[in-house]
């Protein structure tokens, strides 16, 4: 495969990516705006984000397990060898089938001790709440699990506008049900349409994933390279439970330390920092895990580093821009994204504290969030298990010592702090075991990001000054007016990466104007 082609299949992989992302965060962000304007932050939605937190966390990890685990294997394998593949596919399924089917009646029978573990003074009409939405949930983890299958095996083979579309039915079922149940089921209508949600998603990807394998239904033999995937999967999963519990803890630290609200709000806020980072960083490591398993065969080679040089500065360049916006405008985005309805002045208040000190290290979490499918392509799972388990350590630390004195603002601190430290240690440790110094990654471009992310951060501090924000005025107006801030703040930075010439820009501006070439670049 040439460089060049492989350049410009992971740019249109990452575009089909990042496009579909970004519809499915439109419906996400429609479905999170109608669950603020129904519960707010409510005790009741406290105690659905609690009983969700475990079946929630258990397919986070699948859905980044899976695909880490499994790639790399269907790669053993050749394309034109279909009994293996078949044989591969059928033996996966009937493990996971059966895995995600115990997975979920444990989460039925241990609810209780579940919901007691995350929040031990629960009780009266809330913890019976908190049984019954639970009983609902605890299914969503065998179809969610299911489904995760059947992405990650099309991931591996290119195929990534189903799989990321998925995520809208989704959100559509959810929207649904709220229109049409919320009066007769409440909060519950929520765990349903949750539920119903991941069912359909699981039926449409586990047809089309049968369509592109097609398997054969009678391969057999796969047992070895299914105990592979076994151990695989196991050994990614732990290592992704490490960097996915941080919302673990925070629920649990708020409900037994803080007020009324303080979960929900926690919710919202992250909610609204991984809308970017859904549409651009997990969308841009998906589509690339597959050329990085690839390339890193050989790390010290040119092409390996050309390719992490440059996928590092640009999640710099895009997520900077992101983070100084949400770091100077948090209250405007909370109040634009969802106080209507339930949600009111005082719930604006709780999310957008802990959003703007999500904002401050979200530039660190999308570098090492990227940096982590190096060690998984190199199945150097240990190495990475112990630096994600020192940052698990810091955050535990940081949050306890922070909880008290600033309240769920310390815990997001605590967050931000965590991957500030995990982007430290595994810059230095990708750059020392691939031979890439670090004064090769954070060249010259890296100040000339930071002086144009300046200049647009004075620019909006003045506009701001002179267009102040009006809680009084319709959501048009307020609309209107972050439109117009950030279109400028785009403008100018756009204007001075051009006139400073980075590569960044440089790079998409080439890929949009190229054309697509045969393999051979002729």
């Amino acid at each position: 495969m040439s460089s060049r082609f492989l350049k410009q299949s992971l740019f249109a992989a990452s575009v089909i990516t990042i496009g579909t992302n970004l519809l499915s965060r439109v419906f996400g962000f429609l479905r999170e705006a109608a669950v603020a304007g129904y519960f707010g932050t409510s005790a009741g939605f406290d105690t659905f984000v609690l009983a969700f937190t475990i079946p929630e966390l258990v397919t986070f990890i699948v859905f980044a397990a899976l695909p880490m685990a499994l790639i790399p294997i269907i790669k053993k394998v050749k394309d034109d060898d279909a009994y293996n593949l078949s044989s591969l596919f059928w033996c996966g399924l009937i493990l996971f089938t059966a895995l995600f089917g115990f997975f979920s009646v444990l989460a039925y029978m241990f609810r209780d001790t579940l919901l007691f573990w995350l929040a031990p003074k629960l009780g009266g009409n809330q913890l019976a709440l908190g049984k019954r939405l639970a009983a609902i949930l605890a299914w969503f983890v065998f179809f969610r699990g299911l489904e995760a299958y059947f992405r990650s095996w099309l991931f591996a083979k290119k195929h990534f506008i189903v799989p990321s579309l998925s995520a809208i039915l989704i959100n559509v079922v959810i929207l649904s049900s709220l229109f049409l149940f919320y009066g007769q089921l409440g909060i519950e209508t929520l765990a349903y349409g949750w539920l119903a949600g991941s069912m359909l998603s699981f039926v449409v990807n586990g047809l089309f994933a049968l369509i592109v394998i097609k398997p054969t239904l009678h391969a057999g033999g796969g047992l070895v390279l299914t105990g592979t995937l076994l151990k695989a999967t196991f050994a990614v999963a732990l290592i992704e439970a490490i960097s996915l519990i941080y919302p673990v803890i925070d629920r649990s630290l708020a409900a037994r330390f803080l007020g009324e609200g303080q979960i929900a709000a926690l919710r919202y806020a992250t909610f609204l920092i991984h809308i970017p980072t859904g549409i651009f960083v997990v969308a841009y490591s998906h589509a690339s895990f597959p050329w990085l398993t690839d390339l890193s065969a050989s790390p010290n080679g040119e092409s390996f580093g050309n390719f992490y040089r440059q996928s590092i500065r640009l999640l710099i360049f895009v997520m900077g821009l992101i983070a100084a916006g949400v770091l100077i405008f948090p209250t405007d985005i909370v109040r634009l994204a969802f106080q209507r309805g339930a949600f009111d002045q005082e719930s604006l208040h709780l999310t957008a504290g802990p959003l703007r000190y999500y904002a401050a290290g979200i530039v660190f979490y999308s570098v090492y969030m990227f940096q982590m499918r190096f060690y998984y392509a190199r199945k150097a799972w240990l190495r990475l298990g112990l630096i994600l388990a020192g940052m698990l350590l810091i955050k535990l630390v940081c949050s306890l010592g922070l909880v008290d004195p600033m309240e769920l603002n310390g815990l997001a601190l605590a967050t931000a702090i965590a991957w500030l430290s995990g982007f430290v240690v595994m810059t230095w440790d990708v750059g020392r075991s691939t031979g890439i110094p670090l004064r090769d990654l954070f060249s010259s471009a890296i100040l000339k990001i930071l002086l144009s992310l300046l200049a647009v951060i004075i620019s909006w501090i003045v506009i701001a000054r002179l267009w102040p924000a009006e809680a009084s005025s319709s959501f048009f107006s307020q609309l209107f007016r972050l439109t117009v801030i950030g279109t400028t703040g785009t403008t100018i930075y756009a204007g001075l990466a051009y006139r400073f010439r980075l590569p960044e820009l440089q790079q998409v501006i080439q890929r949009i104007r190229s054309r697509p070439r045969s393999k051979t670049g002729k």
